[in-house]
């Protein structure tokens, strides 16, 4: 992802974390995925956080609210 796509996918992602009491730790979005060290709530699971954070970005994304 490069530009305003990159621009656009950190900000989703940022605004999810928030919404999900989420912390990134460190994080990078580069040209065809994301790296991500987070911390988050123990009653939360891992495959939960993915699934949210791959469904709500890519829909935002592209514009499919």
């Amino acid at each position: 992802m490069k530009g305003d796509i990159q621009k656009r996918c950190r900000e989703i992602i940022i605004q999810i974390c928030d919404a999900e009491d989420i912390r990134i730790l460190k994080g990078v979005v580069s040209k065809d995925h994301v790296h991500m060290h987070i911390e988050y709530p123990p009653k939360v699971s891992v495959s939960d956080i993915v699934k949210k954070l791959k469904g709500r970005s890519s829909r935002k994304v592209t514009g499919r609210v």
